[in-house]
C-alpha cells in the first residue's frame, strides 16, 4: 500500500517508522517536503520537493495530482489541511483515503476564537478567560479585564500554529530590571498597543490571561473499544510525565465524542490555579506523540491507518500507570 506523508515538521520520521511496526502488511511510504533535505524523508522510500510558494488551489491540484501520478491508497496531509479536508470529495472519486477528519470540526478547530465559542456549552468549565480583539478599544477593555486580578494578559493570532505569534504583555518588560532576564516571548504593553493599531485584522486576534501552570499534550485517537487518551505533562526539561488526570480524560472524551473526532487528534491543555484550560485542538497528530506512544504502550500512528484501512486494530493500552519518558538527540547523516 502506497502511503503519502506531505510536508510535516521532522518528527513525522518516528510516525512513519511507527507505522511500520505496527502496520499487519508492507508499506511503501512516499514523503516530501519544502526542504529537500528534511530528517522525516529519510523514514521514507521514495522522497520529493514540494513547490514552496503557491496559493491554496494550485497547491490543492498539486496533491490531486501527486496522488494519481504515485498511485497513492493513503495520503497523510500536514500542508495544506484546510483546503484538503475541504475537498475531501475530490479525493475519494480517484480512490484516496486521508488519514484527516474531514467534518465541520476541522474548520472550526483552525481558529481559536471560534473553538472556545462552540465548545463553550459542551468543556464550559474548561474554556478560560478570552476576549476577542478587533482594534485598540478592544484592547485596553480586555487588558484592564485581566490585569484587575493582578493577572498578566497574553494575545495570539485565533488561527495560529504552533505558538509563532504567542506574546506575553509584561509591563517589567519596560524598565532596566528586563536586562536581568531573558526576553522570550514577552512585549511591553506600548509594543503590543502598536501592533494593535498597525493590525488590519484579517486575521483575528484573541487576549487572554496567561496560563501559569504546566502545559500537557494528550495525543487522542477515537475507538470503538474505548477512546486512545493518553495525556503528556510537559516539564521545564525534556522529561515528559504520561498522566490519566481525571479531568483531562472526561475533557478530552467529550471532545472526542460530541465533535465525532475520528482520526488522530491532539488536545492542548494549560494548568492555571490546579484548573486545566483548553488552548487549542489540532487534528493530525502531535510532534511528540512517539512520547505518547512509547510511554502508554500504544501505537497511534498504526492503529489509526489500521482503522481507515478497515484492519484490526492492535490492542489499546493494557494499563493507566504513571510513566515518565525522555528523548535523546541522534545524529543522521542525511
Amino acid at each position: 500500500m502506497v502511503i503519502w506523508f506531505n510536508h510535516w515538521f521532522s518528527t513525522a520520521y518516528h510516525i512513519v517508522n511507527l507505522m511500520r511496526e505496527g502496520y499487519p502488511e508492507p508499506l511503501h511510504v512516499i514523503g516530501s517536503n519544502r526542504l529537500s533535505d528534511s530528517v522525516m524523508l529519510l523514514a521514507c522510500d521514495e522522497k520529493y520537493t514540494e513547490p514552496d510558494k503557491i496559493s491554496d488551489s494550485e497547491y490543492l491540484s498539486y496533491c490531486l495530482d501527486f496522488c494519481k501520478e504515485h498511485n497513492v491508497s493513503v495520503f497523510v496531509p500536514r500542508r495544506g489541511m484546510g483546503i484538503i479536508s475541504e475537498n475531501k470529495a475530490l479525493f475519494d472519486e480517484i480512490g484516496v483515503k486521508l488519514l484527516l477528519d474531514c467534518g465541520e470540526w476541522t474548520g472550526v478547530f483552525r481558529n481559536k476564537l471560534m473553538t472556545y465559542q462552540r465548545l463553550e456549552n459542551i468543556i464550559s468549565e474548561n474554556i478560560p478567560e478570552y476576549y476577542e480583539i478587533t482594534g485598540p478599544a478592544d484592547f485596553q477593555r480586555g487588558y484592564a479585564a485581566i490585569t484587575a486580578g493582578g493577572e498578566r494578559a497574553c494575545i495570539k493570532l485565533a488561527d495560529d500554529e504552533g505558538a509563532v505569534s504567542f506574546r506575553v504583555i509584561d509591563e517589567a518588560f519596560e524598565n532596566s530590571s528586563s536586562l536581568y532576564t531573558p526576553p522570550g516571548l514577552k512585549i511591553g504593553l506600548a509594543r503590543a498597543e502598536q501592533i494593535i493599531a498597525a493590525h488590519n485584522f484579517d486575521r483575528k486576534i484573541i487576549m487572554m490571561p496567561y496560563l501559569k501552570g504546566e502545559e500537557v499534550s494528550a495525543d487522542c485517537l477515537a475507538e470503538e473499544g474505548g477512546n486512545i487518551i493518553i495525556p503528556r505533562f510537559k516539564g521545564a526539561s525534556r522529561i515528559y510525565r504520561i498522566k490519566y488526570e481525571p479531568e483531562i480524560i472526561s475533557c478530552c472524551e467529550r471532545i472526542l465524542n460530541e465533535c465525532k473526532l475520528q482520526m488522530p487528534c491532539n488536545i492542548q491543555f494549560k494548568y492555571d490555579g490546579g484548573k486545566p484550560y483548553l488552548l487549542e485542538i489540532n487534528t493530525r497528530m502531535s510532534g511528540g506523540v512517539q512520547l505518547s506512544c512509547m510511554g502508554a504502550g500504544v501505537n497511534i500512528p498504526a492503529a489509526a491507518l489500521c482503522k481507515l484501512t478497515g484492519k484490526p486494530v492492535p490492542t489499546a493500552k493494557t494499563d493507566i500507570c504513571e510513566r515518565k519518558v525522555s528523548f535523546i538527540e541522534t545524529p543522521v547523516v542525511i
